[in-house]
């Protein structure tokens, strides 16, 4: 299929992660954080078991795995959502450095992941191998959430009538959200479109390629670690700040290489500099928000959801346009999009960020 057509089943992933913005705040009202961390995983597990089952059956397929990626990305949606926000509630002023943490896991946790796509795709299994492993780790988290139920944190509801709703915000939050969204823009951008740039670049095969990406999420995964316990001593706002210059710098080697050994390299200094930018902004929104997190994180879902689907899906179409070597020029402009987010919003708020 072409790079649009895949680059559709991101777009409609991201669509579920705009509904679960959407739907967000209500769910949790009915059947507080808890009741519907543990629905969205069962939702997730079945989600992923059904785009694997649909996608063998010939003639029909994106009938099936089209709308399921629906389905998928307001179950995770919602998970990541509820997760995020019970980690800032829960640890208070260490919220950024346990978000940090946590989020260190989730990419230690993927950081197998395109390895083991790619050695799935070499071995003739296909990718449906690979994506199935999610169905366990599903289950994982379904027990462990049950084993939290008593945390304050998790059973509590929003405040208020528990609808969706963009107003009252505090002017701080709108550039603060807006850093956010183009981390994850360039962050899902380059999970998604790398191997072509490393085939097209350095000549690898998809398989190796595809494997390759591993760089970026292991350098995700380290710049977290390195972040953590950072985040006690240093603001949220200057760590995100050195972390997209960090980015443009691995951005600059990768892009411009040729050679297999720089351009890993490259993308691993970019994963370092990008790995911090989703939880310290996202403490960052949640501190802006004026007292509102489930209403800020909700909203957040909506940028998040369009950035990581609008963000491949662009530079998809603009490969298949330009190429992709002169399409990833977005992402400079997207980290620049991020800093400039993140000085208005300190600028605008009462309380140090």
């Amino acid at each position: 299929m072409s790079s649009s057509v895949a680059g559709l089943h991101s777009l409609l992933l991201a669509g579920g992660v705009v509904l679960s913005g959407l739907l967000g705040v209500a769910l949790v009202r009915r059947w507080a954080r808890f009741g519907l961390a543990r629905r969205a995983v069962l939702v997730l597990a079945s989600g992923i078991c059904l785009f694997c089952a649909g996608s063998l059956i010939s003639g029909v397929e994106l009938a099936i795995t089209l709308p399921t990626m629906l389905v998928i990305g307001l179950a995770g949606g919602l998970a990541l959502n509820v997760s995020t926000t019970v980690l800032q509630q829960h640890h208070g002023r260490f919220g950024p450095a346990v978000l940090t943490l946590a989020n260190a896991a989730a990419a230690g946790v993927g950081l197998v992941t395109p390895l083991v796509v790619g050695a799935a795709t070499a071995l003739g299994l296909t990718w449906r191998a690979a994506l199935i492993l999610v169905v366990p780790f599903a289950a994982a988290a379904f027990v462990l959430i049950g084993r939290q139920r008593a945390v304050p944190a998790y059973a509590a509801r929003p405040a208020g009538d528990g609808r969706f709703s963009v107003r009252g915000f505090p002017r701080a939050y709108w550039p603060a959200t807006l850093a956010v969204v183009c981390a994850v823009a360039i962050e899902f951008s380059l999970i998604t479109w790398t191997p072509d740039l490393l085939v097209e670049r350095t000549g690898m095969s998809p398989g190796t390629a595809a494997g390759m990406v591993s760089a970026v999420v292991g350098g995700m995964a380290l710049g977290r670690l390195v972040l953590a316990p950072l985040a006690r001593r240093f603001s949220s706002l200057s760590l995100f700040l050195v972390g997209v210059a960090v980015t443009v710098v691995g951005w600059t080697v990768a892009w411009s290489s040729g050679s297999v050994l720089l351009s890993v390299a490259g993308l691993l200094v970019l994963g370092i500099g990008l790995g911090g930018q989703y939880p310290l902004g996202v403490a960052m929104t949640i501190t802006a928000s004026g007292g509102h997190p489930d209403r800020a994180v909700a909203v957040l879902a909506i940028g998040v959801g369009l950035a990581s689907g609008l963000g491949p899906f662009t530079l998809a179409t603009l490969s298949d346009a330009v190429g992709v070597h002169v399409a990833f020029l977005v992402v400079p402009l997207l980290a620049a999009g991020a800093a400039a987010g993140a000085l208005v919003s300190r600028r605008r708020s009462p309380v140090p960020g």
